[in-house]
């Protein structure tokens, strides 16, 4: 018998708000770490708007927050 990888078929799965918000602050944190050497000021303003999604995250107290 054939055994189905899931992985294979996630992307066919749709993501709750809050899974879309965890991975857009965790892409905004990593961008702002990136250009924390380089450019400052971009980095301060990727930083302010992932605390934004940070604050609301807390706010609707999803457990999915990987600090």
């Amino acid at each position: 018998m054939f055994k189905i990888d899931d992985a294979m078929f996630k992307i066919f799965e749709t993501r709750t708000r809050e899974e879309c918000m965890c991975a857009k602050y965790k892409q905004l944190m990593h961008r702002s770490f990136k250009l924390a050497l380089t450019d400052k000021e971009e980095s301060d303003r990727l930083n302010d708007k992932a605390r934004k999604i940070l604050n609301e995250l807390q706010r609707m107290e999803c457990d999915k927050i990987d600090h």
